[in-house]
Order: C-alpha cells, then structure tokens, then sequence
C-alpha cells in the first residue's frame, strides 16, 4: 500500500513541478521587522557605522535579529514589498524576503551554503523603483 502512494506523490511532483525557488544570493541588511530596518538605516543615515549597529542591536536582543552582510552569501526569495522610505538624500524600499540560507563555505568538494531547516522571514532595504512616467 505504501509504495501506491508513493507512486502518486511521484506523479503529483511531475505534474505540478518542482518547488518554488530557493531565492537568489544577495548581500546588504536583513532584519527580523521593518522597524529593526528602519533603526539601522536611521542610525546609518547619521553616519554611524552598520556593521556597528547591527552588532548592538543583536547583542542587545541576544539573538540575532538582524544580519548585515558585505558579501552575496545571503540567500533570500522577495516576498512582497512593504514600504519606501527616505535615507542618504535618496529612496529606498523594504521588501519582505523568505531568508533560506546565510553563509558559504568552500571546500574541495564545492561550496556549501548553511541553510535553515525552516526559512526566515525577514526584510531587506534594497533602491526604490523609478517612478513610473506616462507617455502620451
């Protein structure tokens, strides 16, 4: 009986295709909630180091809640986009991202990126769109 069911699973998997994407590698600021994005890019936008910033925040909390990453190893899949907001003179928006893996290693084998067991929802400020124009 088992391996009847298993035969459908098979089937329902070729029919309907292979999970969703995984996300692209990505670098820049991921945080648990808009408003630890929104304190970063505050504390940012008065000079203050990033780096810094995210360290406190997470040390504060004990966890970590926010991840600042120099180097594309964040792996993360756009969820929707939450809101535009102002900093260093220009726009930028915050999308809600499902966070699916956060470093590689590489051995001689390949790269082996840490995934999570389950992904994170986090957000990630990433430019503001162009305003669209209408042409006549």
């Amino acid at each position: 009986m088992d391996l009847q069911v298993g035969a459908y699973l098979l089937q329902a998997a070729l029919v309907f295709g292979a999970p969703e994407s995984l996300g692209a590698y990505a670098k820049g600021l991921f945080c648990e909630s808009v408003e630890l994005v929104e304190r970063v890019v505050d504390f940012a936008d008065r000079r203050a180091d990033p780096h810094r910033v995210v360290a406190d925040i997470n040390a504060r909390l004990g966890r970590v809640a926010c991840i600042y990453a120099t180097k594309p190893d964040v792996r993360a899949r756009t969820v929707r986009f939450e809101k535009t907001i102002a900093a260093n003179s220009s726009d930028y928006a915050i999308y809600q991202v499902q966070v699916t893996a956060h470093g590689i290693d590489k051995t001689e084998i390949g790269d082996i990126a840490w995934t999570y067991s389950q992904p994170l929802t986090m957000y990630t400020l990433r430019p503001a769109a162009p305003p669209r124009t209408v042409s006549h």
